[in-house]
């Protein structure tokens, strides 16, 4: 029977050439490759090498027999790394979301629901990204800003939207700053300041470059980090109404309603329309956080 280690080692010699190069790629002695190469020759019948006292050629058909080697070993770690892939989306539940305070909310769901699983969160600042891993199912469950109503060709809806959270966004200002005795404010308002930010924050980014010119951001990638700096400093920094519902203390700062159409938001949790009533527990929980 022709084992794996005989193909490894006759491709290996494809690409290298020699036995001793072979040898120390593989960490195998010489003799152990040219009894193997033997044996392969035993179990096929054919002659694949041509030999000299200290050297073995790839003949003709050993090129012929290397090439289909490089097939095997080709199809054989694309099994390897598709049972591992469905072993691993059996034991995970995977998610995307375009802002990171839906997965503030939605993880504790879904640690709930999915006991025993791994919740993996991924966050991404565009809708392409998200919509492209729900349908090659890198993602059981994707959160966007809107919902979607692609329908296939027989006029069935593909995807299943459910109204998840609102977030409503604010800037955290000093007593002494300049903007702090205002009852509302506007992006654009903030103009050439200095803002904290975390650098984690999904679609918010673009949106804060966009619609607040010349503003400086500095960035913590760290949020326990960013809440002590914000606490320490007088710098204008954001929050929300879902950043608010985790208990993070801002010290006597003001936090100023921010009325862009932009910064007050809708999310909507989204799967293939086929998964469902198997998602029916998740979305039953997402109705119920709407009462």
């Amino acid at each position: 029977m022709i084992e794996t280690y005989m193909i490894e080692q006759l491709a290996a010699l494809q690409e290298h050439k020699t036995l001793s190069k072979v040898a120390e790629v593989l960490h195998i002695s010489q003799p152990a490759i040219s009894r193997s190469m033997q044996k392969l020759e035993d179990e096929l019948g054919v002659k694949l090498f041509d030999r000299t006292k200290n050297r073995i050629v790839l003949n003709a058909i050993g090129e012929l027999a290397a090439r289909h080697a490089l097939v095997v070993l080709s199809a054989q770690n694309e099994m390897i790394r598709a049972v591992r892939d469905a072993d691993r989306r059996m034991h995970t539940f995977s998610y995307g979301s375009i802002a990171p305070a839906p997965m503030w909310e939605l993880t504790p769901i879904l640690s709930q629901l999915y006991m025993g699983m791994t919740i993996a969160a991924d966050l991404q600042d565009t809708d392409d990204v998200l919509v492209r891993g729900l349908n090659d199912d890198s993602y059981q469950l994707i959160v966007l800003l809107h919902d979607l109503r692609d329908i296939d060709d027989s006029g069935h809806p593909i995807y299943y939207s459910k109204p998840f959270v609102h977030e409503k966004l604010s800037i955290l200002l000093p007593k002494t700053h300049r903007l702090a005795q205002r009852k509302s404010l506007k992006l654009k308002d903030l103009a050439g300041e200095k803002l904290l930010i975390h650098d984690k924050i999904g679609f918010w980014y673009g949106v804060c470059k966009r619609k607040i010119p010349d503003a400086t951001y500095l960035e913590q990638s760290d949020l326990s980090t960013l809440t002590e700096i914000v606490n320490a400093s007088d710098l204008p920094s954001f929050v929300t109404n879902l950043s608010e519902r985790l208990g993070i203390a801002f010290g006597d700062k003001i936090a100023i309603p921010l009325v862009d159409e932009e910064v007050n938001v809708q999310f909507w949790c989204i799967c293939k329309a086929c998964k469902k009533r198997e998602f029916a527990a998740l979305f039953n929980a997402v109705e119920r956080m709407q009462d």
